[in-house]
């Protein structure tokens, strides 16, 4: 973290380690850097020229901005050698424009594991369904994690999510927590998705703060009966499920011998005396 390195890096940025071709950088860390517009066009041009990068990390550099995803459009994904594994971009003032360049590279990317968006509140709704729908279409995709937390998703992401996750096999960690707009129907369709995907690998679903209620308290229910891969759920701070969500997922857990579950967070939730007992009875 160096926040006097600044965008003047950028231009540095355009002609350096990529311009090199038997450039052999693995990882390249500028996180909270003052980075800005002109180091975006920089680093879009190591995007579509390495051929040993595996790791970007950018996040905490909010002054990037949406310029950024034009650039991201013709990057990595122009690249048939990127061997780009993880991309980091966490608080950078992503926006519409940075998410239709994102969705191109999970459409196409063979390489990618891991893709940080959080804390990027103007991406939107449209945009996360957009990076949903082209992960979906990429048969060839090995992404493993991907995180969307604060990102401004609503109602038409959460329906492209719960798409994803009835035929996804790969991703193992899914994180759109903190979207208050995605909403109930929304929360219910990611249980229903997953309970009808029989060879689901998701490990990890965080859903704290997104909106949920009763109707997506008894699919998740319903999902808990039966799931044998799902080891952390985090359902916090969604007052409107209630005491008898509560109870429903209790039963659920005790109902299901195989359950690989560890780890349920439901702190602020609505949970009352009657979830409280169910679980003390697990």
């Amino acid at each position: 973290t160096n926040p006097q390195l600044g965008d003047g890096l950028g231009a540095a940025l355009s002609e350096a380690p990529w311009a090199n071709a038997e450039s052999k950088l693995r990882e390249l860390r500028l996180d909270g850097t003052g980075l800005g517009p002109a180091a975006g066009a920089g680093l879009a041009e190591l995007l579509r020229s390495s051929r040993s990068l595996e790791k970007l990390v950018l996040n905490n550099n909010p002054e990037l901005g949406d310029g950024l995803g034009a650039a991201l459009s013709e990057a990595p994904w122009a690249n048939a050698e990127s061997k780009l594994r993880e991309l980091q971009l966490d608080g950078t003032g992503l926006g519409p424009a940075a998410g239709a360049g994102l969705a191109e590279l999970l459409r196409s990317s063979r390489s990618l594991e891991k893709l940080n968006l959080g804390r990027n509140p103007q991406l939107g709704d449209a945009a996360g369904a957009a990076l949903a729908e082209a992960l979906q279409a990429n048969g060839e995709t090995r992404l493993r994690q991907l995180s969307l937390y604060r990102t401004g998703l609503g109602p038409a992401a959460g329906a492209c999510l719960a798409a994803l996750l009835r035929t996804n096999r790969s991703l193992e960690v899914l994180n759109p927590s903190e979207n208050p707009q995605l909403g109930d129907a929304a929360g219910a369709a990611l249980a229903e998705a997953l309970r009808a995907n029989a060879e689901t690998k998701l490990r990890a679903l965080l859903l704290d703060t997104t909106g949920l209620g009763p109707v997506a308290g008894a699919s998740f229910a319903a999902l808990l009966r039966t799931n044998r891969s799902l080891e952390g759920l985090e359902l916090c701070a969604n007052s409107a499920l209630g005491d008898a969500a509560g109870v429903a997922l209790a039963g659920a857990l005790r109902e299901n011998t195989e359950t690989k579950l560890c780890t349920l967070e439901l702190n602020d939730s609505g949970m009352g005396s009657a979830a409280r007992e169910a679980f003390e009875e697990l």
